[in-house]
């Protein structure tokens, strides 16, 4: 009897491949590209110390290389590689925003200019992109950073 009972609570898996969610996916690629990269710089015996720029330089490398479909990728790739030492590595700032009064169509059509203007600045390549595929791209490169930071958090609780 008791050996019945011990048969019937094997588990049981589908033959049928589970689907990922685009989510999973990219933070499967991300901590693939990510982890072996900050293993290589922890492993280093370079005299020089590991300096955020360094750290910063493969996150953002391990960001691009997990979302290749995107336009900003390959921006971010590009501006990446140009910069062959990544302690040189610059990320672009806003000034500040200034608050516009006045009710004018002119002011209002100023402010909405500004404001396309400072995330032209804040999306890689967003300066070579036209509004749409700028508006586009934006919203799929937030997600990717919601989830890169999903996936720093995890990665930070289990190392300690």
């Amino acid at each position: 009897m008791e050996r019945q009972i011990m048969n019937n609570k094997k588990r049981l898996f589908s033959v049928e491949p589970t689907e990922l969610s685009p989510s999973e996916v990219f933070t499967r690629k991300y901590t693939s590209h990510l982890v072996p990269a900050l293993k290589k710089l922890n492993m280093d015996k370079s005299p020089s110390p590991i300096n955020q720029l360094t750290v910063k330089h493969e996150v953002d490398k391990a960001l691009a290389l997990s979302a290749q479909e995107f336009a900003w990728s390959g921006f971010l790739l590009q501006k990446l590689s140009s910069s062959n030492n990544p302690t040189t590595t610059t990320s672009s700032s806003s000034n500040g925003t200034r608050i516009l009064e006045g009710s004018c169509k002119e002011d209002e059509d100023g402010e909405i200019e500004e404001k396309l203007s400072e995330l032209r600045k804040l999306l890689p390549g967003g300066e070579e992109m036209n509004v749409e595929e700028m508006l586009s791209e934006i919203g799929n490169y937030i997600k990717c950073l919601e989830l890169q930071t999903i996936a720093l958090k995890s990665i930070v609780q289990d190392t300690t």
